[in-house]
C-alpha cells in the first residue's frame, strides 16, 4: 500500500493494535537463550536496551516508561533541555532500539527457561552417550584380552 495510507492506519489504530508496534528487536545472545525463534518481543519497563539510531547511538539504558498511545519508549538517563530550560525525557521509536537485557516476569520466564531445561537435557544425554561409549570401549578391551 501507499506509505500515506499505512501511516494513517498506524495513526488511527486502536490501542490494543498500537501495543503491537512496541516490539523491540532482540540481541543475538538473548535470542540463543529463547525457546521459540522470535526476532522481537514486546518491550517492558525495566528491560535493558541499546540505542541503534539517532544522536544517542551506541548507548545502553533501562526502559523507564512506555507511551502506548504515542508508540514511544523512554529510557532512564536520556533527557534533553527544552527552550525554557526544563529537562524532558527523550522519546525513542521501538524500531531504533535493541533489547539487550530482560526484566523477568512469569510469561518471560516461560520464553527463556525452557531452553535452559532443554540444554540440561542435552547435557545429560551427552553424558549418558559418553558413558555408553566408555562402557563399549571397556567391553571391547575385556573381550579382546579374555
Amino acid at each position: 500500500m501507499k506509505p500515506d495510507t499505512e501511516r494513517t492506519k498506524r495513526y488511527h489504530a486502536k490501542l490494543h493494535k498500537k501495543r503491537d508496534f512496541l516490539h523491540v528487536h532482540i540481541a543475538k545472545e538473548l535470542r540463543k537463550s529463547m525457546k521459540s525463534k522470535k526476532r522481537s518481543i514486546l518491550a517492558r519497563k525495566g528491560d535493558s536496551v541499546k540505542v541503534m539510531r539517532g544522536s544517542f547511538k551506541g548507548k545502553n539504558g533501562k526502559i523507564s516508561s512506555i507511551a502506548t498511545l504515542r508508540c514511544k519508549i523512554f529510557i532512564e538517563g536520556f533527557n534533553r533541555k527544552t527552550l525554557r530550560g526544563k529537562e524532558v525525557p527523550v522519546p525513542f521509536e521501538p524500531s531504533n532500539l535493541l533489547l539487550v537485557g530482560v526484566e523477568m516476569s512469569q510469561s518471560r520466564k516461560e520464553l527463556f527457561q525452557e531452553v535452559k531445561a532443554q540444554e540440561v537435557n542435552k547435557e545429560t544425554k551427552e553424558v549418558k552417550e559418553t558413558k555408553v561409549a566408555e562402557a563399549k570401549v571397556l567391553e571391547s578391551r575385556t573381550s579382546a584380552s579374555g
